[in-house]
Formats: C-alpha cells, structure tokens, sequence
C-alpha cells in the first residue's frame, strides 16, 4: 500500500511538473532572448528554481537524502560540455525540458532532436576522452539556509512591487518546488538522467542500467501534464518535420547530448541537481550553456526568426 501511494504521488508531481513547465515557458533559450531584450525576471527565475528544494531540508536531514545532491571539482569538461549543450540548444530552439514541451505540443521535430540525444551520448564514448570527475564532500547547512530565506524575500519583493510578474515568478517557482518533492522519492527523474542510463546501457551492454519501468511511467505522465497544458492554452499544433529540418535537429540534439555527456547532464540536471547542491563543477556547466546559447542565438539569430516558437 505504502509502495503504491509513493508511485502514485510521483505520478502526480511529474504530470504537474510537465504541465507547469508548458505554460510557464520553462526554457533557457527563452530566457537568454528575454535577458537580451530587457526582459531578465525569466532567466533569474529559472536559474534559481532548483534552490527551492532548500524547503525540503528538514525531512533531508531527517531521512538523510543529502546524499543525492552530488557536487563536483571543477574540471574543464564540465563548460565545454556546456558550452556544446547550449550551443546545440540555440540550434534547437529549445532546452531539455522545453524539447518534451514542444513535443508534447505536437512538434514532431522534436523527436530526431531526442533522437540526438542519445546518438551523442553514445559518440561521446569514441571521442577518446577519459575525464576523470572528483566527488566534494557536500555544502554546508547554513548556506543553504541563508540562500532559501534569500529566495523567499525575492519572492515577496516580487509579489508587493512587482504583481504583473507575478505569475511568471511563482509558476516557475512551484515547478522547483514539485521538482524538488519528486526528487526525494526519485532522484533519477530527469530526462537528461533517463537518456544518460540508456546511453550508458547500450554502450556497456548493461540492461540492469536501463531505466526502469517508474521512470519511463514518470517520463510519459510529464509529457501528458504538457500535452494538457498545451491543449488547454491551445497551443498544441501538429508540426511534420521535412528532411532538412529532421537532419537539423538530430545534429542540434546530438551536440546536445554530446555536450550533456561531458557536464555529466543537461541543463536540467545542472539548474535543478547541481546548482542546489552547489557544486563547483555545475556552475560551470551551467555557466557554459549559458554562453553556449548566447552565442549560437547571436549566430543564427532568435529563435523565433526560425520558426521555433516556445510556448
């Protein structure tokens, strides 16, 4: 009974989890462009998002689950495998999360960029390059107090001086929330996570590390929650790739996963794992996707010059 409450909670938070992250346009792209015309509150709110599983601390404590925020030494592989990710992003036109967004909105394209995904997890074994990654003991408790209390002023500056961006902050803000509730009863979530294991089965002949059946139901109900979220708000439109746009985002995920196979995840792992567990190496993995992005839309333009509208 206990076993079955636990699956179906985090069948809820994933389908919340994805509905949320379709309306609030949960996207590192989109807010790279927000930041370069003016608009800053975007990015601000979802490079912070993954603090907020900060609330959670007690229980963490209690159960000893800090464990699962694993922080890294810095190594270079870590930004320029960001600075690949982002690059392949801007490309996209869209994050992680944002890809199953705009799949569950009926963008076929994004099936040859997952496609991409898992083709440069693979290639990433025949680069010839052996990083050797090492594990930090982790942050300190009163650090991570001193950070929620700092989110939550944030916040309630927002909420008084700023209501028109109200909305955008705490729809944001409760999808780091329910992340951080999924993630203390599975740490593996994430979709950069589920595409790294079954990459790493293919490549090490290892089914025991294929993700298993809870995480491919958790996969499939975060893609429900976005698919209602984009039927309610009517965005959900069928998008049939032609050849040269499937060939494009297939390169695009394969950089993608490429670069997620250097920073060790994409670039939710890094906003939503890594940053919280302040780890040395995911600031810097995020900081080169940031830069990645920039520079690939400062190179081929805004996405939406290309047809690539996030929701």
């Amino acid at each position: 009974m206990q076993i079955l409450l636990s699956i179906s909670i985090m069948l809820f938070l994933a389908m919340a989890i994805g509905y949320l992250a379709q309306i609030t346009g949960l996207c590192m792209v989109r807010g790279i462009t927000d930041w370069m015309q003016g608009r800053h509150l975007r990015l601000i709110a979802i490079v912070s998002s993954g603090f907020w599983i900060y609330l959670y601390l007690p229980l963490m404590q209690f159960a000893q689950l800090r464990s699962h925020l694993t922080s890294y030494d810095f190594h270079w592989g870590f930004p320029a495998g960001g600075v690949i990710f982002g690059l392949g992003a801007a490309i996209n036109g869209s994050c992680s999360i944002s890809t199953a967004s705009r799949l569950a909105s009926g963008d076929l394209r994004m099936l040859f960029t997952m496609m991409g995904w898992l083709l440069g997890w693979l290639a990433s074994e025949y680069t010839g390059l052996d990083f050797v990654y090492r594990e930090l003991d982790p942050a300190s408790l009163w650090l991570c107090w001193v950070i929620i209390v700092c989110l939550a002023l944030a916040s309630t500056l927002i909420y008084w001086r700023q209501r028109q961006n109200w909305r955008l902050w705490s729809g944001i803000m409760l999808v780091g929330i329910l992340v951080g509730a999924l993630f203390l009863l599975q740490p593996a979530w994430s979709p950069s996570d589920f595409i790294r294991d079954l990459g790493l089965a293919i490549i090490k002949h290892d089914p025991e590390i294929l993700p298993a059946l809870d995480r491919v139901a958790l996969l499939l109900l975060m893609l429900i929650g976005m698919g209602i979220g984009a039927w309610r708000y009517r965005r959900f439109h069928w998008h049939v790739p032609g050849l040269q746009s499937s060939l494009k985002h297939l390169g695009s995920g394969t950089l993608m996963g490429l670069g997620a196979a250097f920073a060790l995840g994409g670039n939710d792992y890094q906003l939503l794992l890594a940053l919280p567990a302040l780890s040395p190496a995911g600031f810097s993995a995020l900081l080169g996707m940031l830069g990645g992005i920039w520079m690939g839309i400062r190179l081929i333009g805004s996405p939406s010059q290309h047809g690539n509208q996030h929701p």
